[in-house]
Protein backbone atom coordinates (compact mmCIF):
# COMPACT_ATOMS: atom_id res chain seq x y z
CA UNK A 1 0.00 0.00 0.00
CA UNK A 2 1.13 3.55 -0.70
CA UNK A 3 1.31 6.71 0.95
CA UNK A 4 -1.93 8.44 0.83
CA UNK A 5 -2.53 12.09 2.43
CA UNK A 6 -2.12 13.16 6.19
CA UNK A 7 -5.28 13.59 7.68
CA UNK A 8 -4.13 17.08 9.08
CA UNK A 9 -5.83 20.08 6.98
CA UNK A 10 -3.85 21.18 3.60
CA UNK A 11 -5.43 24.75 3.66
CA UNK A 12 -4.47 25.15 7.33
CA UNK A 13 -2.08 23.63 8.67
CA UNK A 14 0.22 20.98 6.53
CA UNK A 15 0.53 23.88 3.77
CA UNK A 16 2.22 25.97 6.03
CA UNK A 17 4.36 22.38 7.76
CA UNK A 18 5.20 21.25 4.70
CA UNK A 19 5.80 23.91 2.06
CA UNK A 20 7.07 26.45 4.28
CA UNK A 21 10.12 27.13 6.01
CA UNK A 22 11.20 30.63 7.25
CA UNK A 23 9.33 33.53 9.15
CA UNK A 24 8.41 37.09 8.97
CA UNK A 25 5.55 39.05 7.13
CA UNK A 26 1.76 38.24 6.38
CA UNK A 27 0.01 37.60 3.26
CA UNK A 28 -3.39 36.58 2.73
CA UNK A 29 -3.53 33.84 -0.06
CA UNK A 30 -6.66 33.57 -2.47
CA UNK A 31 -8.87 30.26 -2.64
CA UNK A 32 -7.68 30.20 -5.63
CA UNK A 33 -4.11 29.81 -4.17
CA UNK A 34 -5.17 27.52 -1.49
CA UNK A 35 -6.92 24.62 -3.85
CA UNK A 36 -3.81 25.08 -5.91
CA UNK A 37 -1.52 24.47 -2.78
CA UNK A 38 -3.66 21.42 -1.57
CA UNK A 39 -3.79 19.75 -4.73
CA UNK A 40 -0.01 19.82 -4.83
CA UNK A 41 0.24 18.84 -1.23
CA UNK A 42 -1.51 15.78 -2.15
CA UNK A 43 0.56 15.07 -4.62
CA UNK A 44 3.15 15.24 -2.75
CA UNK A 45 1.99 13.03 0.15
CA UNK A 46 1.75 10.44 -2.59
CA UNK A 47 5.44 10.70 -3.21
CA UNK A 48 7.19 11.12 0.16
CA UNK A 49 9.55 8.46 1.65
CA UNK A 50 10.01 6.63 -1.70
CA UNK A 51 13.26 5.31 -3.09
CA UNK A 52 15.15 8.11 -3.44
CA UNK A 53 18.58 7.22 -6.04
CA UNK A 54 19.11 9.23 -8.83
CA UNK A 55 17.13 12.28 -6.93
CA UNK A 56 18.81 15.28 -5.17
CA UNK A 57 18.99 15.22 -1.45
CA UNK A 58 16.59 18.71 -1.11
CA UNK A 59 13.19 18.63 0.44
CA UNK A 60 12.61 15.49 -1.29
CA UNK A 61 15.18 13.40 0.55
CA UNK A 62 13.79 15.85 3.83
CA UNK A 63 10.31 14.82 3.40
CA UNK A 64 11.68 10.95 2.57
CA UNK A 65 13.25 10.75 5.60
CA UNK A 66 12.77 10.36 8.75
CA UNK A 67 15.07 10.34 11.16
CA UNK A 68 15.76 9.98 14.46
CA UNK A 69 17.33 8.98 17.67
CA UNK A 70 17.61 7.99 21.02
CA UNK A 71 18.44 7.38 24.78
CA UNK A 72 21.91 6.06 26.12
CA UNK A 73 21.52 2.74 27.45
CA UNK A 74 18.22 0.98 27.86
CA UNK A 75 17.74 -1.70 29.76
CA UNK A 76 14.79 -3.55 31.08
CA UNK A 77 15.09 -2.29 34.59
CA UNK A 78 14.64 1.52 33.08
CA UNK A 79 12.00 0.97 30.91
CA UNK A 80 9.92 3.48 32.70
CA UNK A 81 12.43 6.08 31.46
CA UNK A 82 11.75 4.54 27.93
CA UNK A 83 7.92 5.19 28.97
CA UNK A 84 7.93 8.67 30.05
CA UNK A 85 10.01 10.03 26.88
CA UNK A 86 8.03 8.08 23.53
CA UNK A 87 4.83 8.30 25.58
CA UNK A 88 4.73 10.77 28.80
CA UNK A 89 5.51 14.46 29.41
CA UNK A 90 8.93 13.78 29.78
CA UNK A 91 10.84 16.37 27.35
CA UNK A 92 7.05 17.14 25.71
CA UNK A 93 4.87 20.10 27.36
CA UNK A 94 1.45 20.95 26.30
CA UNK A 95 1.41 23.19 22.88
CA UNK A 96 -1.49 25.91 23.19
CA UNK A 97 -2.74 26.70 19.70
CA UNK A 98 -0.83 29.30 18.25
CA UNK A 99 -0.22 31.41 14.89
CA UNK A 100 3.43 31.57 13.06
CA UNK A 101 3.90 33.79 10.12
CA UNK A 102 5.87 31.02 7.87
CA UNK A 103 7.32 31.90 4.44
CA UNK A 104 6.27 30.02 0.97
CA UNK A 105 9.76 29.73 -0.84
CA UNK A 106 8.20 28.98 -3.87
CA UNK A 107 5.87 32.17 -4.13
CA UNK A 108 8.11 34.64 -2.41
CA UNK A 109 4.99 35.70 0.31
CA UNK A 110 4.48 34.81 3.74
CA UNK A 111 1.02 33.35 5.36
CA UNK A 112 -0.22 33.16 8.89
CA UNK A 113 -0.79 30.00 10.32
CA UNK A 114 -2.55 28.00 12.90
CA UNK A 115 -1.26 25.33 14.75
CA UNK A 116 -3.04 23.18 16.93
CA UNK A 117 -3.68 22.47 20.60
CA UNK A 118 -1.86 18.91 21.81
CA UNK A 119 -1.12 17.64 24.96
CA UNK A 120 0.76 14.79 26.70
CA UNK A 121 -0.09 12.66 29.97
CA UNK A 122 1.35 10.29 32.15
CA UNK A 123 -2.20 8.49 32.30
CA UNK A 124 -1.81 4.29 31.89
CA UNK A 125 2.22 5.02 32.54
CA UNK A 126 2.38 3.47 35.74
CA UNK A 127 0.53 0.05 33.76
CA UNK A 128 3.24 0.53 30.99
CA UNK A 129 5.17 -2.93 31.70
CA UNK A 130 1.54 -5.02 31.98
CA UNK A 131 0.19 -3.13 28.40
CA UNK A 132 3.16 -3.47 26.39
CA UNK A 133 6.14 -4.94 28.52
CA UNK A 134 5.96 -7.86 26.39
CA UNK A 135 6.58 -6.32 23.07
CA UNK A 136 9.39 -4.11 23.27
CA UNK A 137 12.67 -5.10 21.33
CA UNK A 138 15.83 -4.26 23.03
CA UNK A 139 19.43 -3.18 21.47
CA UNK A 140 22.17 -1.91 20.84
CA UNK A 141 21.71 -2.20 17.29
CA UNK A 142 24.47 0.11 15.97
CA UNK A 143 25.66 1.49 12.11
CA UNK A 144 28.51 3.57 11.55
CA UNK A 145 27.59 6.19 8.55
CA UNK A 146 30.30 8.02 7.77
CA UNK A 147 31.17 9.74 10.38
CA UNK A 148 27.70 9.45 12.06
CA UNK A 149 26.87 6.57 14.56
CA UNK A 150 23.31 5.14 14.37
CA UNK A 151 22.23 3.63 17.70
CA UNK A 152 19.16 1.66 18.17
CA UNK A 153 17.82 1.53 21.45
CA UNK A 154 14.52 -0.23 22.03
CA UNK A 155 11.33 -0.86 19.61
CA UNK A 156 7.67 -1.49 20.04
CA UNK A 157 5.20 -2.42 17.57
CA UNK A 158 1.60 -3.35 17.37
CA UNK A 159 1.13 -4.26 13.33
CA UNK A 160 -0.07 -1.43 12.20
CA UNK A 161 1.96 1.40 14.34
CA UNK A 162 5.52 1.07 15.67
CA UNK A 163 7.46 3.33 17.43
CA UNK A 164 11.37 3.42 17.21
CA UNK A 165 13.92 4.76 19.67
CA UNK A 166 17.19 5.66 18.77
CA UNK A 167 20.57 8.03 18.88
CA UNK A 168 22.95 9.75 16.46
CA UNK A 169 26.17 11.13 17.43
CA UNK A 170 28.83 12.61 15.72
CA UNK A 171 31.99 14.84 16.97
CA UNK A 172 31.88 18.17 16.04
CA UNK A 173 28.04 18.35 15.68
CA UNK A 174 25.35 16.08 14.14
CA UNK A 175 24.72 17.95 11.08
CA UNK A 176 22.47 15.62 8.99
CA UNK A 177 19.45 16.27 10.18
CA UNK A 178 17.39 19.74 10.75
CA UNK A 179 15.19 19.90 13.49
CA UNK A 180 13.38 22.77 15.88
CA UNK A 181 10.48 22.63 17.98
CA UNK A 182 7.97 23.71 15.18
CA UNK A 183 9.36 20.74 13.37
CA UNK A 184 8.35 18.80 16.60
CA UNK A 185 4.98 20.19 16.63
CA UNK A 186 4.06 19.22 12.78
CA UNK A 187 6.30 16.91 9.97
CA UNK A 188 9.36 16.32 12.47
CA UNK A 189 12.54 16.18 11.63
CA UNK A 190 14.06 16.12 8.29
CA UNK A 191 17.47 15.51 6.08
CA UNK A 192 19.30 18.79 5.22
CA UNK A 193 19.88 19.20 1.60
CA UNK A 194 23.77 18.47 1.82
CA UNK A 195 23.22 16.04 4.47
CA UNK A 196 25.85 12.90 3.25
CA UNK A 197 23.48 10.31 3.62
CA UNK A 198 19.38 9.99 4.98
CA UNK A 199 17.86 6.71 5.84
CA UNK A 200 14.09 5.96 5.64
CA UNK A 201 12.31 2.59 7.31
CA UNK A 202 10.79 0.32 4.19
CA UNK A 203 6.73 0.02 3.96
CA UNK A 204 6.53 3.09 6.15
CA UNK A 205 5.51 6.24 7.17
CA UNK A 206 6.76 8.30 9.99
CA UNK A 207 7.71 11.08 11.60
CA UNK A 208 10.27 12.14 14.28
CA UNK A 209 10.03 13.83 17.37
CA UNK A 210 13.41 14.88 18.83
CA UNK A 211 13.96 15.75 22.53
CA UNK A 212 15.23 18.88 22.47
CA UNK A 213 15.35 19.10 26.48
CA UNK A 214 17.99 15.70 26.66
CA UNK A 215 20.19 16.00 23.12
CA UNK A 216 23.24 18.14 22.61
CA UNK A 217 25.29 19.56 19.61
CA UNK A 218 26.96 16.03 19.42
CA UNK A 219 23.96 13.52 20.33
CA UNK A 220 20.70 13.70 19.63
CA UNK A 221 17.75 11.93 21.19
CA UNK A 222 14.60 10.92 19.20
CA UNK A 223 11.27 8.90 18.55
CA UNK A 224 10.53 7.55 16.04
CA UNK A 225 6.67 7.34 15.31
CA UNK A 226 4.86 5.81 11.72
CA UNK A 227 2.41 3.49 10.26
CA UNK A 228 3.60 0.36 8.95
CA UNK A 229 2.56 -0.70 5.89
CA UNK A 230 3.98 -4.23 5.68
CA UNK A 231 1.80 -7.17 4.67
CA UNK A 232 3.42 -9.29 7.09
CA UNK A 233 3.59 -6.75 9.83
CA UNK A 234 1.75 -9.26 12.61
CA UNK A 235 4.15 -11.49 12.52
CA UNK A 236 6.92 -9.81 11.18
CA UNK A 237 10.52 -10.44 13.16
CA UNK A 238 11.98 -6.59 12.57
CA UNK A 239 11.34 -3.60 10.41
CA UNK A 240 13.87 -3.01 7.84
CA UNK A 241 15.76 0.29 7.79
CA UNK A 242 17.04 1.82 4.56
CA UNK A 243 20.40 3.90 4.62
CA UNK A 244 21.97 5.78 1.69
CA UNK A 245 24.90 7.40 1.32
CA UNK A 246 26.21 10.42 -1.15
CA UNK A 247 27.82 8.75 -3.64
CA UNK A 248 30.67 10.83 -5.32
CA UNK A 249 28.62 13.31 -7.50
CA UNK A 250 26.61 15.81 -5.27
CA UNK A 251 23.67 14.20 -7.56
CA UNK A 252 23.98 10.43 -6.54
CA UNK A 253 23.27 8.55 -4.25
CA UNK A 254 24.60 4.98 -3.58
CA UNK A 255 22.54 1.40 -3.20
CA UNK A 256 20.89 1.34 -0.31
CA UNK A 257 22.24 -0.68 2.78
CA UNK A 258 19.19 -2.85 4.96
CA UNK A 259 19.27 -2.55 8.55
CA UNK A 260 17.34 -5.11 10.52
CA UNK A 261 15.62 -3.48 13.44
CA UNK A 262 13.73 -6.29 15.93
CA UNK A 263 10.16 -6.18 16.45
CA UNK A 264 7.74 -8.37 18.59
CA UNK A 265 4.14 -7.49 17.34
CA UNK A 266 2.38 -8.91 20.17
CA UNK A 267 0.79 -5.54 21.54
CA UNK A 268 -3.12 -6.05 22.60
CA UNK A 269 -5.60 -5.01 20.05
CA UNK A 270 -9.51 -5.03 20.16
CA UNK A 271 -11.85 -4.60 17.57
CA UNK A 272 -15.03 -1.85 17.83
CA UNK A 273 -17.72 -1.77 15.59
CA UNK A 274 -20.38 0.31 14.82
CA UNK A 275 -24.13 -0.49 13.80
CA UNK A 276 -23.67 0.67 10.62
CA UNK A 277 -20.69 -2.74 10.17
CA UNK A 278 -17.91 -0.08 10.62
CA UNK A 279 -14.85 -1.43 12.40
CA UNK A 280 -11.84 0.29 14.57
CA UNK A 281 -9.04 -1.72 15.42
CA UNK A 282 -7.36 -0.52 18.89
CA UNK A 283 -4.19 -1.23 20.86
CA UNK A 284 -2.34 0.54 23.26
CA UNK A 285 -0.22 2.55 20.32
CA UNK A 286 -2.62 2.99 17.89
CA UNK A 287 -6.12 2.85 16.26
CA UNK A 288 -7.03 1.91 12.31
CA UNK A 289 -10.16 3.42 11.24
CA UNK A 290 -12.11 1.87 8.06
CA UNK A 291 -13.19 5.32 6.96
CA UNK A 292 -15.44 3.31 3.74
CA UNK A 293 -18.06 2.79 6.70
CA UNK A 294 -17.81 5.58 8.37
CA UNK A 295 -22.02 7.23 8.09
CA UNK A 296 -22.57 10.24 5.89
CA UNK A 297 -19.19 10.51 4.13
CA UNK A 298 -19.73 9.64 0.16
CA UNK A 299 -17.21 7.65 -1.56
CA UNK A 300 -15.09 10.25 -2.42
CA UNK A 301 -15.15 11.91 1.42
CA UNK A 302 -13.84 8.65 2.77
CA UNK A 303 -10.90 8.51 0.87
CA UNK A 304 -9.87 12.01 2.49
CA UNK A 305 -8.93 12.02 6.39
CA UNK A 306 -9.89 15.67 6.19
CA UNK A 307 -13.31 14.62 6.72
CA UNK A 308 -12.89 12.72 10.03
CA UNK A 309 -13.06 16.17 12.18
CA UNK A 310 -13.71 14.14 15.60
CA UNK A 311 -11.95 11.30 17.00
CA UNK A 312 -12.17 10.68 20.67
CA UNK A 313 -11.34 7.58 22.66
CA UNK A 314 -13.98 6.82 25.50
CA UNK A 315 -13.37 5.31 28.54
CA UNK A 316 -15.33 3.74 31.35
CA UNK A 317 -15.05 5.80 34.10
CA UNK A 318 -16.33 8.87 31.85
CA UNK A 319 -13.07 10.61 31.07
CA UNK A 320 -12.03 10.27 27.28
CA UNK A 321 -8.63 11.09 25.05
CA UNK A 322 -9.77 13.63 21.80
CA UNK A 323 -7.47 11.96 19.47
CA UNK A 324 -8.12 14.82 16.88
CA UNK A 325 -10.60 17.69 16.13
CA UNK A 326 -10.94 19.89 13.57
CA UNK A 327 -13.58 22.50 12.44
CA UNK A 328 -15.54 22.11 9.28
CA UNK A 329 -17.52 25.20 8.10
CA UNK A 330 -21.63 24.05 7.99
CA UNK A 331 -20.70 20.75 9.42
CA UNK A 332 -18.46 20.49 12.49
CA UNK A 333 -17.21 23.48 14.81
CA UNK A 334 -14.93 23.66 17.85
CA UNK A 335 -13.64 26.64 20.36
CA UNK A 336 -9.80 25.21 19.58
CA UNK A 337 -8.31 22.46 16.80
CA UNK A 338 -7.15 19.71 18.98
CA UNK A 339 -4.53 17.44 17.48
CA UNK A 340 -3.10 14.41 20.17
CA UNK A 341 -1.68 11.89 17.54
CA UNK A 342 2.18 11.53 16.59
CA UNK A 343 1.73 10.51 13.37
CA UNK A 344 -1.64 9.77 11.10
CA UNK A 345 -1.95 8.68 7.76
CA UNK A 346 -4.77 6.81 5.35
CA UNK A 347 -3.93 4.65 2.90
CA UNK A 348 -4.88 4.04 -0.30
CA UNK A 349 -7.66 1.39 1.22
CA UNK A 350 -9.67 4.54 3.17
CA UNK A 351 -7.62 2.60 6.60
CA UNK A 352 -7.45 5.34 8.79
CA UNK A 353 -4.49 4.73 11.16
CA UNK A 354 -3.34 7.31 14.08
CA UNK A 355 -0.59 6.34 15.71
CA UNK A 356 -1.01 7.79 19.63
CA UNK A 357 0.83 10.31 21.61
CA UNK A 358 -0.15 8.59 24.96
CA UNK A 359 -0.73 5.41 26.09
CA UNK A 360 -3.72 3.67 25.28
CA UNK A 361 -5.17 0.77 27.82
CA UNK A 362 -7.69 -1.25 25.39
CA UNK A 363 -9.17 -2.75 28.37
CA UNK A 364 -10.59 0.59 29.90
CA UNK A 365 -12.31 1.98 26.67
CA UNK A 366 -15.94 1.77 26.82
CA UNK A 367 -16.49 3.36 23.12
CA UNK A 368 -14.72 5.23 20.39
CA UNK A 369 -16.54 8.07 18.16
CA UNK A 370 -15.68 8.94 14.87
CA UNK A 371 -17.68 11.99 13.89
CA UNK A 372 -21.11 11.26 14.91
CA UNK A 373 -20.62 7.65 14.91
CA UNK A 374 -20.45 5.82 17.89
CA UNK A 375 -18.06 2.44 17.81
CA UNK A 376 -18.61 -0.48 20.63
CA UNK A 377 -16.78 -3.52 21.41
CA UNK A 378 -17.50 -6.71 19.37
Amino acid sequence: MNQKTDYLDPAKIMISVEEFDSLEGVHEFSAKYKERKEQMLRKYRKSVRRKMNGRRAGQCAAAAALLVLATGTIGVAANSEFFYRVWGTHGKEKIESHEEVLYDEEKGTYATVTYPQREYTDKNLDRAEELIGSSLSYGPVVREIGDTRLTILASVCDGNAAVVEFTLEREGGVTALRYSQLDNESKGAWFAEDAPFYFQFADCHENIFVDLERSAEDTLYCYDYMVVQQPDAQTAEYLTMEIYERGTGQEEWGEAESLQVPISSEAQQREYVSAEGGKITISPLSMKIDMGMVPGLTKEEAGDPWHAFYVSVNYKDGSNYLVHEHEIPGIHSCEVETDNASYALEDMENQLIFVFNRLNDPEQVESITVNETVYTAK
